[in-house]
């Protein structure tokens, strides 16, 4: 069985569906694909008045109304509506990829538990560095340097920038239903019926509701020590090595 879910990363539904589509891993084929749901937006954003926050502790309160035995929904009121068009240019690149659940989870939780203004590509680059750079993408600037958004805010390579078109055209061709959409059975479930019925699969199959799940920020392994010029760009827990004197020569010198 398949499932094909449209989303937004700045959706409370599309949320909950996201941490769903985790607990059904393994079980299930998800094919996540992300839009922007609202594209008119300015580049940084919009602040979010009074009335958007009460909005969205209504919209939580409903879904929270709804979770399953265990299920957890962290959250917190972010203070921007994000204009999530490099979220899903990064998305694009790594979906399919070996680290496509995590860097999924990473930007639900980027924006929804820490409030970071994931509309950004500065802002995603540091925090998406370690999936990009072990998803196994070939393209030189993923593999080389870690980058998966375009300082423009669109996706690096050529597959991705036609994945988003296609997304996007597939989504309005349905005449731009509520987030999250999904396809299953020959059926179209939009918003909360969407979510419901992942949650319905979770049931079904008897999944673990929160399976374990490691730090999606981590880098790759490495043995021995990476080219200074490596580092120059990538920086991350490396950096250090260059700042500080080699241990082992200070304890040679003794």
């Amino acid at each position: 069985m398949s499932l094909i879910v449209y989303a937004d990363f700045s959706s409370p539904e599309c949320y909950v569906a996201s941490r769903r589509a985790d607990a059904l891993a393994g079980e299930v084929e998800v094919d996540w694909r992300a839009v922007e749901s609202r594209a008119d937006l300015p580049v940084g954003g919009v602040p979010l008045s009074g009335e958007d926050r009460r909005a969205l502790v209504a919209r939580f309160s409903t879904l929270q109304a709804s979770l399953l035995d265990g299920e957890l929904l962290p959250w917190r009121v972010p203070a921007v509506a994000p204009k999530t068009e490099a979220a899903v240019s990064a998305w694009s690149e790594l979906c399919g990829s070996r680290v496509a659940g995590e860097a999924r989870r990473l930007l639900f939780e980027l924006y929804w538990r820490e409030g970071v203004d994931i509309g950004n590509p500065n802002v995603l680059r540091t925090p998406l560095t370690g999936p990009v750079l072990r998803s196994g993408v070939d393209a030189d600037p993923l593999r080389e340097a870690g980058y998966a958004v375009a300082v423009n805010r669109g996706p690096i390579t050529g597959g991705a920038y036609r994945r988003v078109r296609a997304w996007r055209a597939e989504w309005l061709a349905l005449d731009r239903p509520d987030l999250p959409v999904l396809l299953v059975d020959g059926a179209t479930l939009t918003g909360l019926d969407a979510v419901r019925r992942l949650g319905k699969e979770l049931v079904y199959r008897n999944v673990r509701i929160e399976p374990p799940v490691g730090d999606p920020r981590r880098y790759p392994r490495v043995d021995g020590r990476p080219p200074e010029s490596w580092v120059s760009q990538i920086g991350g827990r490396w950096g250090n090595l260059y700042r500080l004197p080699d241990a082992r020569a200070l304890r040679s010198d003794a």
